[in-house]
């Protein structure tokens, strides 16, 4: 009975908060839809870094290149294949599409390499590929723009209010993503993986053909969320798509709501990005803001080591 109360309270608790953000943009200044819009950005990457990192238990710290790699191949659809300027909003929406499936077909043949390895090793080679994409688009200056990064029309920049709405939407389909991989086959599988490799390939699993699943799968929002960002800057470079943060941010807003849960990120990434914001604009401190970020994950670690969500609600049951 407690529980089915529980989850009651929680349903209402995510159709009221719906209903507030969904009505945001007619109440609040552009300034707070931008800052919102930017969190439901990281929180969803925090969603979909959770597949790996909650689910399955590998430390991805190699999330970002989906986002980043998305974006670029977006922007170079665009830029470089003129015709797509010409079909008004069809043109972007098919790039997207294009930039979307390439990330996965990218992500189905990282899996290979990157499932030789386990624990700190395929966190190294996670965070390894990220740098290389990096790398790799800043040398291929004749396609991507370099340093000095590209461009697109003003025309096809997204305006605030639709880029917003469409991030709440992503945000919630990304929620709900993990919500039916928790209850399927294949989350199930991911988990017994989790437990146990070895007994996991004993009943059966497929240990290869889950992760890698689950891996294509986490690209996919990522991805999304990469090209909706980058139509909305209308500008992208090296630095805003494959930045530090948006690999450390998304483990860090997991790590702290809650790895493993289905609303443990997004509490994560409210008061990330609440933190993040305070510390732009309203604080000045004697140490660099990752510094205060470690200082959080250290806390965690000691004191509430699955995370904030799973914290309160074993204290109340």
């Amino acid at each position: 009975m407690r529980r089915w109360a529980a989850g009651g309270l929680q349903g209402l608790a995510v159709a009221a908060g719906a209903g507030l953000l969904l009505a945001l943009p007619q109440v609040a200044t552009r300034d707070i839809v931008t800052a919102v819009f930017f969190a439901l950005i990281f929180i969803t990457l925090a969603v979909s870094y959770d597949i790996l990192g909650g689910f399955l238990g590998y430390l991805n710290l190699g999330q970002g290149a989906f986002f980043g790699l998305a974006g670029y191949v977006l922007f170079i659809l665009i830029v470089k294949v003129a015709f797509l300027q010409h079909l008004g909003p069809a043109g972007p929406a098919l790039a997207v599409l294009a930039a979307v499936a390439f990330t996965a077909l990218f992500a189905r043949l990282a899996a290979y390499p990157l499932f030789q390895l386990r624990g700190a090793y395929f966190a190294m080679a996670t965070f390894g590929l990220m740098l290389l994409l990096g790398h790799l688009i800043t040398n291929l200056g004749g396609l991507t723009g370099g340093a000095y990064g590209l461009y697109i029309p003003t025309e096809l920049y997204l305006p605030l209010r639709p880029a917003y709405t469409l991030a709440l939407l992503l945000t919630g389909l990304s929620v709900a993503l993990n919500a039916l991989l928790a209850r399927s086959r294949l989350g199930m599988g991911l988990q017994a993986i989790r437990q146990s490799e070895l007994a996991a390939a004993a009943i059966g699993i497929d240990l290869f053909r889950y992760k890698s699943r689950a891996l294509v799968l986490s690209s996919l929002p990522s991805a999304l969320a990469g090209c909706l960002f980058a139509l909305y800057s209308g500008y992208i470079d090296v630095q805003n798509m494959l930045g530090a943060e948006k690999t450390l941010f998304p483990v860090i807003m997991a790590m702290l709501g809650g790895s493993g849960t289905v609303f443990g990120p997004v509490l994560g990434g409210v008061i990330v990005r609440a933190i993040d914001v305070s510390l732009k604009n309203y604080l000045v401190l004697p140490v660099p803001a990752l510094g205060i970020y470690g200082l959080i994950l250290m806390c965690i670690g000691l004191f509430m080591p699955q995370g904030i969500l799973p914290f309160f609600l074993r204290r109340r049951l």
